[in-house]
C-alpha cells in the first residue's frame, strides 16, 4: 500500500499521516493509522495523536477517543482540548467536566479554547454554580475578554435564567470587541427568556453600531416579536426576511410558522408550512398546535393523521396539543 511505502520514501511522517487522518471518512481507516502508528513508534506524538482524538470524535467513536487519548503518558493542552471538544460536540456534558477535572489535577492550565467547552457542558447540565465557578477562573486567568468565551458565560447565564449576569457579561466586553455573534448571543437569550422587549432594544442597539445581523439573530427577532403577538411588526419582519432570502433557513420557517399560528393566522402558517418539503416535528407541533388554540379542531385532529400517515412520530408537545381540542 502507498500508506506504508511513504514511511521510506522521505516525506515528513507527520505531515503525511495528520494529512491522511484529516481525509479519513470513516472510523476503520482511523483505526488503521492508528495502528501504523504505533508500527512507526509515534503512537506518543502529541500532534498526531490529537488529530486523532478531534477526527474519531467527530464520527462518535468516543471509546476509541478515549483509548487513544489516555495512551498518551503525559499529555499536553492540545490533546486534553481535543478530548474536551469531543465530548462537549458530543453532548457528554459530564465526561466534559470530568476531564477538565483530570486536566487540573495533571497541572495543565485551560486556555481559551477549553473554557467555551466548559461553559456549553456547564450550560446543557444547568449546573450554575459549577458556571460561576469556571467563570471566576476565566477571569483569574484572564481570558474574560475573549468573545468565544464571553459568549459562552452569555449563554449559560440565559439557560440558567441569570439575565442580570447575561446582560453584565455583554456590557463589559469592550465595544470593538462585540461581533456579530456576541450580539446574537444577548439578544438569543432574551428572546429565549421570554423578555421580548429586551431582545429588541438590544437588536435596536446593534443595528445602530451598522453590525449586519445573522439568520440566528433575526430567528430571535422574531422569536420576540411571536411573544408580544405583534403582528404587524411580524408581517414586516417576514417580509424583509423575504428579500434577504432567509424564509428557507430551518429555523426561520420554523419561527415564521410559529408566529403566524400564535397570531391567530393559521391559514397563512399553512400555506408556509406547505412550501416545506420534509417539514420536521417541530413545524408539524406549531400547525396542530395552532389549530388547537385557535378553535380549529377538526384541522388540529387532520393535521395529526397527516403527520402520522408521513411516518413523523409524535411526542408530548403533539399529544398535549391534541388534549387542548378535546377540553374546548
Amino acid at each position: 500500500m502507498f500508506v506504508f511505502d511513504v514511511d521510506n520514501s522521505g516525506i515528513d511522517s507527520d505531515s503525511f499521516y495528520a494529512s491522511l487522518i484529516n481525509s479519513s471518512t470513516h472510523k476503520p481507516h482511523l483505526r488503521k493509522i492508528h495502528a501504523r502508528l504505533f508500527v512507526l513508534g509515534l503512537q506518543f506524538s502529541g500532534f498526531l495523536i490529537t488529530k486523532l482524538i478531534h477526527a474519531s470524535s467527530a464520527f462518535g467513536d468516543i471509546c476509541f477517543t478515549r483509548k487513544v487519548f489516555y495512551e498518551l503518558p503525559r499529555p499536553q493542552i492540545f490533546p486534553w482540548n481535543a478530548i474536551i471538544t469531543g465530548y462537549s460536540r458530543n453532548n457528554l456534558f459530564r465526561d466534559v467536566l470530568l476531564m477538565y477535572s483530570k486536566m487540573q489535577l495533571a497541572r495543565v492550565s485551560p486556555d481559551s479554547f477549553t473554557f467555551p467547552h466548559l461553559l456549553k457542558a456547564c450550560s446543557g447540565l444547568s449546573y450554575l454554580q459549577m458556571g460561576r465557578l469556571v467563570h471566576a477562573q476565566v477571569f483569574r486567568l484572564g481570558f474574560e475578554g475573549d468573545g468565544f468565551v464571553q459568549n459562552g458565560l452569555i449563554a449559560l447565564y440565559a439557560k440558567c435564567r441569570r439575565m442580570g449576569s447575561a446582560r453584565a457579561v455583554f456590557e463589559g466586553l469592550p465595544m470593538f470587541k462585540r461581533t456579530v455573534v456576541s450580539w446574537t448571543a444577548i439578544v438569543s437569550a432574551y428572546a429565549q427568556n421570554c423578555e421580548p422587549v429586551e431582545a429588541l432594544e438590544i437588536f435596536s442597539q446593534m443595528r445602530k453600531m451598522d453590525v449586519k445581523p445573522d439568520w440566528i439573530a433575526l430567528v430571535s427577532v422574531l422569536n420576540a416579536l411571536t411573544c408580544l403577538q405583534d403582528l404587524e411588526q411580524g408581517k414586516a419582519f417576514h417580509a424583509s426576511v423575504v428579500k434577504m432570502g432567509l424564509e428557507t433557513e430551518p429555523d426561520m420557517h420554523i419561527s415564521l410558522n410559529t408566529m403566524y399560528a400564535k397570531c391567530g393566522q393559521v391559514e397563512t402558517a399553512k400555506i408556509l408550512f406547505g412550501k416545506m418539503k420534509s417539514p420536521n416535528l417541530i413545524l408539524w407541533n406549531a400547525m396542530i398546535s395552532g389549530y388547537a388554540k385557535n378553535g380549529n379542531a377538526k384541522d388540529a385532529i387532520d393535521m395529526f393523521h397527516e403527520m402520522i400517515n408521513k411516518r413523523v412520530e409524535p411526542d408530548t408537545i403533539s399529544i398535549t396539543s391534541l388534549l387542548i381540542c378535546f377540553m374546548r
